[in-house]
């Protein structure tokens, strides 16, 4: 596939100003008189076979069908605006304007939802199709039955995700897997007491570094949490 060059993804930027550049935000398919793409295509292969359903909760399967099809993807690619901004206004336009758009749109969602700017994790878990691709990257785990368990539980429920994936610590996998073990580990928590969970985490990473911490250590630091707040937890 063929990927925008810089210069194209800094012109579509200019949608809050220019009235029919954004006009295309209205439409079924983006003008392509507006792309500038790369010479050099690039090795990605995309299906034509490939559809992503826009109703919400079709993100699990969406996010493994991204995932699948780009598995071989490094960080430096999977932090490239380039690829996520050229999938958003082609292959995947229609699909995130009726994911997104449904009750009309603002600057703010276009910026968000379309393209791939500010910091790397904000830009990666709302972009369109980064998010859903990022989400099953963190979460995928080869080591057990279902690869995709933790993913799978990630998209459960969207206070979940919120939570989890899009603050800061969302960019470590043993954070965020060592999350998710424990809380498939204890059912009995409640929504309060996972939020006060995210909280306290958030908190901690402030003093501490997480990152450095195994799967396993974050787990004995959740459990602490919950003896110090006395939550009940199944045994």
């Amino acid at each position: 596939m063929k990927i925008f060059t810089d210069n194209c993804c800094e012109s579509l930027l200019h949608f809050t100003s220019d009235k029919e550049l954004r006009k295309n935000y209205s439409q079924p398919v983006f003008d392509s008189n507006y792309f500038e793409f790369v010479k050099q295509e690039n090795p990605l292969i995309i299906s034509n076979d490939l559809v992503l359903d826009p109703k919400v909760d079709s993100d699990l399967e969406n996010s493994i069908k991204i995932f699948d099809l780009f598995n071989g993807l490094d960080l430096v690619q999977a932090n490239d605006r380039r690829l996520w901004v050229t999938l958003t206004h082609t292959t995947f336009f229609n699909y995130s304007r009726q994911r997104w758009f449904k009750d009309g749109h603002s600057d703010k969602q276009i910026m968000r939802r379309f393209h791939f700017e500010g910091a790397s994790l904000e830009a990666r878990m709302r972009n369109s199709i980064s998010r859903l691709w990022w989400a099953a990257k963190i979460t995928y785990d080869s080591t057990r039955n279902d690869p995709y368990e933790l993913t799978k539980l990630l998209w459960s429920k969207q206070d979940i995700y919120q939570n989890l994936v899009e603050r800061s610590y969302g960019t470590y996998d043993s954070v965020v897997k060592g999350f998710l073990e424990f809380y498939s580990e204890h059912g009995t928590l409640k929504e309060d007491q996972v939020r006060k969970l995210f909280t306290a985490l958030n908190s901690i990473g402030g003093v501490k570094v997480l990152s450095v911490h195994s799967k396993n250590e974050i787990k004995d630091i959740l459990h602490d949490l919950t003896s110090f707040y006395n939550f009940k937890l199944a045994a």
